[in-house]
């Protein structure tokens, strides 16, 4: 699989049950001292805090995979504006419960937030009516209001 031309940033880890099912079975890393004393101050054992390490990875590793479908999803769309038109980054802004597409064009940086739920919608099924409204949010977000599709 070849590497995206922008970064996914995952900010706010994201630990899912599933993560946190899968980190029961594989190796746990040997925690540095620093992890030892924060698990002894939070009165965890070791093997959970260690367990929690590796959940929190593969959250995260999902996460930016996830990150990485809505992205070529986007860049799709900013297709269809022109070649001056960069994705630049989706970031994972879990505590906000959105993505931001950081999206360069003519020497501006635009911030088109997409909420949490639709993000999940277009990642995971992608239909038209989900489609469209990520290319209204961010055609809306580029300032390019004349090609928002009217219901």
């Amino acid at each position: 699989m070849t590497s995206p031309d922008f970064e996914v940033v995952i900010s706010g880890g994201h630990v899912s049950q599933e993560a946190w099912l899968k980190a029961s079975g594989s190796q746990k890393p040997e925690l540095s001292a620093e992890q030892k004393e924060v698990a002894r101050k939070m009165n965890v054992a070791e093997e959970e805090y260690a367990r929690g390490v590796v959940a929190m990875q593969l959250g995260e590793e999902a996460e930016r995979g996830r990150g990485r479908v809505l992205g070529e999803r986007i860049q799709k769309i900013l297709e269809s504006l022109g070649s001056e038109y960069k994705l630049g980054a989706v970031i994972r802004q879990g505590t906000q419960l959105r993505w931001l597409a950081r999206i360069e064009a003519g020497g501006k940086v635009f911030a088109v937030a997409i909420p949490m739920e639709l993000a999940d919608d277009i990642i995971d099924a992608g239909s038209d009516q989900d489609m469209n409204r990520l290319r209204n949010l961010v055609f809306f977000g580029v300032g390019r209001q004349d090609l928002i599709l009217k219901h």
